[in-house]
């Protein structure tokens, strides 16, 4: 029960990272909405599509636990990693941490304008799980990248770096993994109905 408790204080501690984050992101899917970097975005469906039509022929000749353990392992382990990388690389003035934030929220608008406001909806089984993980993650980057501009005396990155990535640990993962089966789940059930 102390955990939970200390969980909760450290999570209200990034109160204000997490309200900064969660601005930028709906900035971010503004700005895609309304065409900033359209072309990337373009881009990567134009590669993501050519990946799709290579994943159709191997749903085709495996079976679907193998082609669920496959699709869990790579989307949990993408979306693991960036957790991880926001956090750790938030001392280094918060570039990855933002860059981050700052794509992802825009090719969400860059979708809803593309494909409409559904991709909302088509988000939200596993969103629920893996923005809140995603908004953690960038709150305690941010943190940790605050924290190299107190005096030295003042510091305690050490402290906080160690303390971010127990949270990592018992809240980011849990989440991720919940995200990442439902994810998948929804992944592999439309490409095995489909034609």
């Amino acid at each position: 029960m102390d955990e939970e408790i200390v969980l909760r204080e450290y999570l209200y501690s990034l109160r204000f990272y997490l309200f900064f984050v969660v601005i930028l992101f709906i900035t971010a899917i503004a700005l895609g909405y309304m065409g900033f970097m359209s072309e990337t975005f373009r881009g990567l469906f134009e590669v993501l599509g050519q990946l799709s039509e290579d994943i159709k022929d191997f749903t085709q000749y495996h079976p679907a636990w193998l082609i669920f353990l496959t699709f869990f392992i790579v989307i949990f382990l993408n979306n693991a990693l960036t957790c991880f990388l926001n956090i750790l690389t938030g001392p280094l003035l918060g570039i990855f941490p933002l860059y981050s934030l700052l794509f992802n929220g825009g090719l969400l608008g860059w979708l809803a304008h593309e494909m409409g406001l559904i991709v909302f909806l088509l988000i939200v089984p596993h969103g629920m799980f893996e923005l809140p993980a995603f908004f953690i993650s960038l709150a305690i980057g941010l943190r940790l990248a605050r924290e190299l501009f107190k005096q030295k005396e003042e510091r305690r990155l050490k402290m906080k770096m160690k303390n971010g990535f127990r949270v990592y640990l018992k809240l980011i993962v849990p989440l991720l993994l919940i995200a990442a089966l439902i994810e998948t789940g929804l992944i592999v059930t439309g490409l095995l109905i489909a034609p």
